[in-house]
């Protein structure tokens, strides 16, 4: 154990810490990979108000989902409905 500058080690940590947390960029010309429709509990029925057609994840044109896989009624739901504002 090298005991000559215990101080070093108080000050290279936070530096390497601070440089490991940094956000890399995201390809998002990559394909995601969507949830499968039973892991996220889909059901045609809506939930209360809560709909796809009302989600933020839902495509309208196309009846799909950004994160779900499949086709995505107008009036179904899921456990990863987000409110569209």
């Amino acid at each position: 154990m090298n005991e000559t500058n215990p101080a070093r080690g108080k000050v290279m940590r936070p530096g390497l810490a601070g440089g490991c947390s940094r956000w890399m960029p995201i390809d998002m010309s990559t394909p995601v990979n969507k949830a499968a429709q039973g892991n996220v509990a889909y059901r045609a029925a809506p939930n209360g108000v809560r709909r796809c057609v009302l989600c933020l994840n839902f495509i309208g044109g196309s009846n799909a989902c950004q994160v779900v896989e499949g086709q995505i009624s107008p009036d179904a739901w899921c456990t990863v409905w987000v409110r569209r504002s």
